[in-house]
Formats: structure tokens, C-alpha cells, sequence
């Protein structure tokens, strides 16, 4: 198993897909969730809540959905959910398999990263876009508002990307249209991923089977 680590200095940014074990691999639309990294690394990601109370850290069975609320129980269809941002520390709270190597490693969760090539204007405007999301996140639903159509936004607000995401809103179509507009600025590692506070921002460690 090789490890590597990866810091971020504002020139890149990434897109997370959870439950993609490498580039070319395309997991069903309930099996991947969309999460990002901002310019200096720090992770972030949109969820559903279907009700108040602590989070679970529970095995991602249905990772693509985010629709597993701080109960731990899933919504199937993700109607009537408020939408919510975890950061790095809400991560650990809530799903700490997405920000815990060891944890990663424990439920087997392998995401691939895709890093993005970006201008000091871009990621200023990217990170820009999720502290907006933070303050008014409005609500989640399973088709067409998700973790991958805000992510979306994301990168569309910033310039990154030109328009929406070709066809359903998965993190899967969002990795393939960002590699296709953004070809020749994106690299794609795939593995256990964990984050550590390091200086001013975040390390991403990716530990590749």
C-alpha cells in the first residue's frame, strides 16, 4: 500500500467520490457521494438531515443518497430534508469514515480524488461559494438537489465549470465533466482518504491498496 500526501497551497482544489475505486470504475447512483476540498484543503460536503440529534458514524451503506440524517437512518427518496454543510470537524462528528484514514480503512471506503488545477480568482470564488452554501443551505433532495448539484455549483459560481452536469446529478457525472472541460489541469488518485490539520489549512493523505 502506498501513502502519499497532499498539501494544498490556493492553486487546486478537489472533488471527492466516495465509493469510485478508480477512474474508470462507475458505481451505481446509491453507492458514491460528492465531497470537496477547498484551497487549502479543508474538506466540505452537502448532506440531508431528516431530524435533530447527534450524527452516527455508521458504516456508509448508501453512500450516494447523503441521505443517511444525524439519526443514522436512511431516506430512500430524500423528500422533506433540510440541507446541511459538514466541515472538517462536522465530518469527524458525523462521518468520520470520510475524514479518518483509520476509519476509511476500517470500512473499506475507497474514494478517488480529482484534483483541479485552479487560479488564485477560482479558488477564491470556489471557497467563496461553499462559506455562501454554509450560511444558507436550503434543503436536500435525492434527485436534482444533492451533494453532487451543489458541488456542482460550486465550481460553476467559480468559473471552473461552464454549466450543470450532463445528465443525472451523481458525483460520477460531476468527476467526468470536470475531466473533460478541465483536461490537462486534473490528476485523479484513488484510495483510503484521511485529512490533518496542517498549518493554516489541511494535509489530505491517500492511502492507495
Amino acid at each position: 500500500m502506498a501513502t502519499t500526501n497532499y498539501n494544498f497551497g490556493g492553486d487546486r482544489v478537489a472533488l471527492i467520490v466516495r465509493g469510485k475505486h478508480s477512474a474508470d470504475h462507475e458505481p451505481s447512483v446509491m453507492a458514491q457521494h460528492a465531497d470537496c476540498a477547498l484551497s487549502k484543503g479543508a474538506p466540505v460536503g452537502f448532506f440531508g438531515e431528516a431530524g435533530g440529534g447527534g450524527s452516527s458514524g455508521r458504516a456508509p451503506s448508501s453512500i450516494g443518497a447523503s441521505g443517511r440524517g444525524s439519526t443514522g437512518k436512511s431516506n430512500s427518496i430524500g423528500l422533506g430534508m433540510a440541507g446541511v454543510v459538514y466541515d472538517f470537524d462536522k465530518l469527524r462528528q458525523n462521518r468520520p469514515f470520510y475524514v479518518e484514514l483509520a476509519q476509511a480503512k476500517g470500512y473499506n471506503l475507497v474514494s478517488t480524488v480529482l484534483f483541479v488545477q485552479v487560479t488564485a480568482s477560482e479558488a477564491k470564488a470556489f471557497d467563496d461559494a461553499w462559506a455562501g452554501l454554509t450560511k444558507s443551505p436550503g434543503s436536500f433532495q435525492l434527485l436534482g438537489w444533492n451533494c453532487s448539484t451543489h458541488a456542482s455549483q460550486a465550481f460553476r459560481a467559480s468559473g471552473i465549470l461552464s454549466g450543470g452536469i450532463p445528465g443525472l446529478d451523481t458525483p460520477d457525472n460531476l468527476y467526468k465533466q470536470l475531466c473533460k472541460e478541465r483536461a490537462g489541469k486534473v490528476v485523479s488518485v484513488s484510495g483510503y482518504v484521511g485529512f490533518a490539520r496542517s498549518g493554516s489549512g489541511f494535509m489530505m493523505t491517500v492511502d492507495t491498496p
